[in-house]
């Protein structure tokens, strides 16, 4: 069998595979150019249908026009959010971007969100400080801190506009006083920080009486506690128990005292302890909002736990026995004067140098032990069969002696007005609704994390014989 013969030579062959190759590779890349290419189609085509579907975005324009609109409104912080957008779009000068912020800040700081309002005022002063709008700023921005209770960052606030206000080139006095107050090693303690401690500490203190006070008041009280702070000699003191609780911290650690498996247990309950705690009080700020229609409500609710009950006031002269008390009694009936013979006899000291008065009052409704008479079961019968300007007739007999006792005023039972128990009231509601908030939330997180508690093991029952002997 004749076969066919291949006259080509064998370099022409190599090179006729090669161009081969090289074409199927053209080839492919065509195709995923092709690809890709119909894939960015298929993508942009979603884009415009997306846009069809949700519209373009607003221009400048009109995101300004909606930002009026909004605030026009009194929606505060969608307003706010408007005029965010606003600046991403607009792309405006400094001075009117810092104009625009201190706007935003504004409606931020009517929003009560005084920290957000912080923000806006100081990224405003970060552009530009426009004359007709520094002031106002500055103002603001005090108004924020102290609503939020930072009165330290106030005064570092006050500190730090005077500076800015007044300060010239070579002017020393007018510069910002942040002074070294103390070094640890490399560590530098500055006034400033010395403050935020102080007010750390302080805000630590106050917050065990926040489900029991007004804010207002805690606010007075913290007022109260910085001006504790307001000597150098006060500020030193402090600092001087602050830098002995560092020292000792510090070589607790480096004796691996915190690597104790019972500090660690300790510091751990801690911790449970405080979380739970700032949950709680967060859940509080999160669902308790008392207006001054709800106190009114609850005060109308529950009157009769706002009655002040019948009292009175009292002097007495204190004896050792029934004969020393009978010879008082025999010298006022010649007409001697109670608070004088309250100077000479009485074996209270205290109260016979103010004509026996004693301080205070005796309510109607007290059992057992009265003011400045102590234990006495009769005491209370006694004072009130007397009326005023009057000796009572009995003797009143307590552990310290024979109290010999006038009335010297007296008060009918009265019901208590609303605004002389407004804050007793705000005590007594944000008890009760808080109370309910725990109830609700310690339920909810049962349900969440499947608690179930065998009350049978705690009943107590008493073992039989067999119970007791059992196992052994």
């Amino acid at each position: 069998m004749i076969q066919g013969f291949d006259f080509s030579l064998p370099g022409d062959k190599q090179k006729t595979e090669g161009s081969q190759s090289k074409l199927l590779t053209i080839l492919i890349c065509f195709v995923l150019v092709a690809v890709l290419a119909n894939i960015a189609l298929v993508l942009l085509n979603g884009e415009d249908k997306k846009q069809g579907a949700t519209g373009a975005a607003l221009s400048a324009e009109q995101q300004k026009q909606l930002a009026l609109k909004l605030e026009k409104q009194g929606l505060e912080l969608p307003s706010a959010a408007a005029w965010k957008r606003y600046l991403n779009v607009a792309l405006p000068s400094d001075e009117e971007a810092a104009r625009i912020w201190y706007r935003i800040g504004k409606l931020y700081q009517t929003a009560d969100r005084c920290d957000m309002a912080l923000d806006a005022f100081y990224r405003s002063e970060g552009f530009a400080r426009p004359q007709d709008i520094a002031q106002e700023i500055s103002s603001r921005t005090q108004d924020c801190l102290e609503a939020m209770g930072k009165f330290a960052a106030l005064r570092q606030e006050l500190s730090e506009r005077v500076g800015i206000d007044t300060a010239k080139p070579g002017n020393s006095s007018a510069q910002k006083d942040d002074s070294i107050v103390a070094e640890i090693g490399p560590q530098k303690v500055l006034k400033s920080e010395l403050d935020r401690i102080i007010e750390e500490q302080i805000d630590q203190k106050i917050s065990q009486f926040a489900a029991y006070m007004p804010e207002d008041e805690l606010k007075k009280k913290k007022e109260e506690l910085l001006k504790q702070y307001t000597t150098d000699q006060q500020r030193q003191l402090f600092l001087n128990q602050y830098i002995v609780t560092e020292l000792l911290y510090r070589k607790a650690r480096e004796s691996g005292i915190s690597d104790d498996p019972k500090v660690r247990a300790a510091v751990k309950d801690l911790e449970r302890s405080m979380l739970a705690q700032k949950l709680m009080e967060r859940q509080f700020a999160d669902e308790i909002k008392i207006t001054p229609g709800d106190l009114k409500t609850y005060y109308e609710a529950h009157s009769k736990e706002y009655i002040q009950p019948e009292r009175a006031r009292i002097a007495h002269i204190l004896v050792k026995d029934k004969q020393a008390a009978n010879a008082v009694r025999e010298r006022l009936r010649k007409g001697d004067d109670f608070a004088a013979l309250a100077s000479e006899l009485s074996q209270d000291t205290s109260t016979g140098k103010k004509s026996g008065e004693i301080s205070g009052w005796v309510e109607r409704r007290e059992k057992g032990i009265v003011p400045g008479i102590g234990q006495s079961k009769d005491a209370v019968p006694i004072i009130f069969s007397t009326d005023k300007g009057k000796v009572c007739e009995e003797d009143i007999e307590s552990d310290s002696g024979i109290h010999v006792v006038k009335v010297i005023d007296q008060e009918p039972e009265r019901q208590k007005g609303f605004d002389e128990v407004k804050d007793d009231v705000s005590i007594a509601l944000r008890s009760a609704k808080e109370r309910e908030v725990q109830q609700g939330l310690l339920s909810r997180l049962k349900d969440q994390y499947n608690v179930v508690i065998h009350q049978s093991a705690f009943k107590g029952e008493e073992k039989t014989p067999e119970d007791s002997t059992a196992g052994q």
